[in-house]
């Protein structure tokens, strides 16, 4: 059903993935639906019995809206799911966005992917949170794998947790909107989430980095903290006035359009001048 909704009456996602918007974005947005109207619907159900509802696709187009125009109401589907269809509708909306960074994007996946395993009992056992539950079953999946491509004996327990879950997890990676393979997925991603460290999480969302750039982050951190310092922090300094235009060769580039070879490159020279002290 569609209906005009009161924006007060609308509460946020809580399975939003995305943690930084780019505010100049949100007001292009909103004088979009100011010149144009609000051309898709935001998706939302109804919680309580007082009239609320809760958002769970269009978060931009209803944050725009709050933010950055006088719309009181806003077109809204609503529909009648429960809190798994509600975070599996949300999680993969956000996937489909082109402009997500790495971070949020695996961040997203995880949740996917966690929603489609959770009413299983023994995943449910495997960890307190999404991403603990999903790196101890792709963990072990991969374990087993390995073993008996190998040729080496498998335990029982082992080929019981191949038969219970392989074809399942392999359906769902499948299915993403970016369709996967899920020891990829294991290898190479989800370490950005598990094992990276906060700060290069947290720099690497603000400037919207893809996953090679981040990797290449997380070494620049290990070679030099001051190095990674003065490289995240450039964007957020002013720049410093200058006597006629500025050219572009002297215009600094920003972490963004940075490649993670340049990245890297700053991360050897950092190693190469600790050495040399």
């Amino acid at each position: 059903m569609q209906k005009l909704l009161d924006i007060k009456k609308i509460v946020p996602s809580p399975f939003q993935v995305r943690k930084h918007r780019d505010e100049e974005k949100l007001k292009e947005l909103a004088a979009s639906i100011l010149r144009d109207g609000q051309i898709a619907p935001i998706v939302v159900r109804r919680i309580g019995n007082n009239g609320t509802y809760q958002n769970i696709a269009g978060g931009r187009r209803l944050e725009a809206i709050r933010k950055f125009t006088d719309i009181k109401f806003v077109q809204a589907i609503i529909i009648d799911v429960d809190d798994l269809q509600a975070r599996r509708i949300s999680t993969a909306e956000n996937i489909q966005r082109e402009d997500l960074s790495a971070i949020e994007t695996i961040e997203a996946m995880v949740k996917l992917v966690d929603a489609e395993l959770i009413e299983d009992k023994k995943y449910a056992s495997m960890g307190k949170n999404p991403a603990d539950r999903v790196k101890t079953l792709l963990g072990k999946l991969h374990s087993t794998t390995s073993s008996k491509n190998r040729g080496s004996k498998v335990s029982k327990k082992g080929n019981l947790l191949l038969s219970k879950f392989t074809q399942q997890v392999e359906e769902i990676f499948e299915s993403l909107p970016k369709p996967l393979n899920w020891r990829s997925f294991y290898l190479n991603d989800l370490p950005l989430v598990i094992d990276f460290c906060q700060e290069v999480q947290e720099a690497s969302m603000q400037n919207d980095l893809n996953g090679a750039q981040t990797r290449a982050l997380q070494k620049l951190k290990a070679a030099s903290g001051p190095e990674f310092k003065r490289l995240t922090d450039r964007d957020k300094r002013p720049p410093k006035p200058k006597k006629g235009p500025l050219s572009s060769a002297s215009r600094p580039t920003s972490l963004k359009e940075m490649s993670a070879r340049e990245i890297e490159n700053i991360a050897e020279r950092a190693v190469k001048k600790k050495n040399q002290k």
